[in-house]
């Protein structure tokens, strides 16, 4: 890694100046009767980066490119991998790429519930009705995203002056359909990456969401106010397109010069920075991925005192696509999903529901891949399906089997605050089967053998810890043997049941009707 910085750059006629990526170049001034070449690799592990000012060719004698690797095909689901892609230069030709596969987004085409209708390929054809339209167009505009697929992969070049200056990418948005109506794609305008959230502070533009949407190997990544979803970052690379969603009133989103950084370890299509994890230390919140044999997934919930149980432009990312991608989760909350979820800190404790989305047939795990600043609290999985209760804090995982679909009423997030009780929780494998019946009655029947002499412990508690019942020296009698424990009748709602016996220990979340 480098990063070099100077007032001044000349390239003489015959001279060549390479930009790696992992490398970064900073000069006022470039005076080019050369050739410069910002470089790729064919695994694009990371991006050349240029801050300049003031560019000179000396009357068109100096040439610039810079190289960008395309990773093409499909994904082992069968979904194509397109690309949000953007020109930091002027006039770059559709035939630069494989014109049958390069779209804009027009968000004005989206009228009703389906936001399909807003890709439109570069000659007018609508991909989701096949019809061609009058929206064409023959080059890239500076500032403005596009979608790009190769069948295979692909360096695509860029020849021309590099942008310095700073941009207003025009935005609109429809009304009468929030939930789809006003997302744009819009791109980084620079041969740096572009610090999101700088670019917010220079620039703050009214009516926009502080969120944005890449895609990483089909799949969208999503960031907002510092933390990612799926790979998302606050770095957006070179040459890369990213959708914003407006509200109407919007007109443009400002992209300003002084919002460029070197940052060469990030790396391209959004995989995520190994630095500038700093302010990620400060945010209160649970990641929770979803492995399969092949792909990984994950989503965060994050807690701050400004957030609420809506919408927060500063703190929420939609869950932009359900479908795109292998696999996906979300959350969903008071009726809208999201990948990045920020929310009020409970007061005692809170339940989010989490979606799944798979196009492969498979086993996979759920698990809490990270968690910070939130010392005083349990993190659970039930698992409403098996009735089970996952300690995802002391390294518990929930795993199934599927098939390609959607789930959306299997697992719940649970989130509680100063649960002593439920934080220490562990099981040591199913002992027992522990369920409910009509007339608030907890049934709990022994599933395996355990030792007959050691007697055991039966404890119900709520969902912040306090506990509602306890029977002691419990004598358990082989398989089968079942206690039921009647509950108040003024108990209603899911509660713990923790049973200890010896070594043992077994806890169920069980939903009392």
């Amino acid at each position: 890694m480098k990063i070099l910085s100077g007032y001044s750059l000349t390239i003489q006629s015959g001279c060549n100046v390479i930009i790696y990526p992992g490398t970064g170049l900073t000069a006022e001034e470039i005076y080019n009767s050369g050739t410069m070449v910002l470089e790729s690799s064919s695994n694009e592990m990371a991006a050349a980066s240029l801050i300049h000012d003031i560019y000179d060719d000396n009357g068109g004698t100096g040439v610039v490119q810079i190289r960008q690797f395309i990773r093409g095909g499909q994904t082992p689901g069968g979904d194509y991998r397109w690309h949000y892609i953007a020109s930091p230069v002027p006039n770059v030709a559709v035939t630069t790429y494989n014109t049958q596969n390069l779209a804009q987004y027009i968000e004005s085409l989206v009228t009703g519930s389906d936001n399909s209708v807003g890709w439109v390929a570069y000659d007018g054809y609508q991909y989701s009705t096949g019809t061609t339209l009058g929206n064409t167009f023959n080059s890239l505009t500076i500032g403005k995203g596009y979608n790009y697929y190769s069948s295979a992969d692909a360096i695509i070049t860029y020849t021309g002056q590099i942008n310095a200056g700073s941009r207003n990418s025009p935005v609109t948005c429809g009304s009468g359909y929030p939930d789809y109506q006003g997302y744009n794609l819009i791109g980084n305008p620079y041969a740096a990456c572009l610090d999101w959230d700088s670019n917010w502070d220079l620039a703050t533009p009214a009516f926009v969401n502080n969120a944005i949407y890449f895609t990483l190997n089909g799949a969208v990544a999503s960031y907002v106010g510092g933390i990612g979803a799926d790979g998302g970052t606050g770095t957006i690379p070179p040459l890369q397109g990213f959708f914003v969603k407006v509200n109407p009133g919007a007109v443009s989103v400002p992209l300003r010069p002084g919002a460029r950084v070197h940052n060469v370890e990030q790396l391209r299509y959004k995989k995520k920075s190994t630095a500038g994890d700093s302010a990620i230390d400060t945010i209160s919140f649970v990641r929770l991925k979803m492995r399969g044999s092949n792909d990984s997934t994950d989503l965060v919930v994050r807690f701050n005192k400004n957030a609420t149980n809506a919408f927060d432009a500063k703190y929420d990312a939609y869950e932009f696509s359900k479908t795109s991608g292998d696999i996906n989760i979300w959350t969903t909350f008071a009726g809208t999903d999201y990948s990045i979820n920020g929310l009020p800190f409970p007061e005692t404790g809170i339940e989010v529901p989490v979606g799944i989305n798979l196009k492969l047939n498979g086993t996979f795990r759920l698990l809490l891949s990270e968690m910070n600043k939130l010392e005083n609290y349990s993190i659970l999985l039930k698992d409403s399906y098996t009735n089970q209760l996952i300690n995802l804090r002391n390294g518990e995982y929930a795993e199934f089997t599927s098939s390609p679909g959607s789930i959306t009423d299997r697992y719940v997030l649970v989130i509680n605050k100063s649960a002593t009780a439920v934080a220490d929780i562990s099981s040591s494998g199913r002992r027992f089967a522990i369920y409910s019946s009509p007339g608030k009655i907890i049934n709990i029947r022994m599933v395996s053998d355990i030792p007959v002499s050691d007697k055991g412990t039966i404890t119900v508690y709520d969902m912040t810890g306090r506990k509602l019942y306890q029977q002691k020296n419990v004598d358990w009698h082989g398989p089968n043997d079942t206690k039921m424990v009647n509950m108040d009748a003024r108990t209603s709602g899911l509660v713990l049941v923790e049973v200890l016996t010896g070594n043992i220990k077994v806890v169920e979340k069980v939903l009392l009707h």
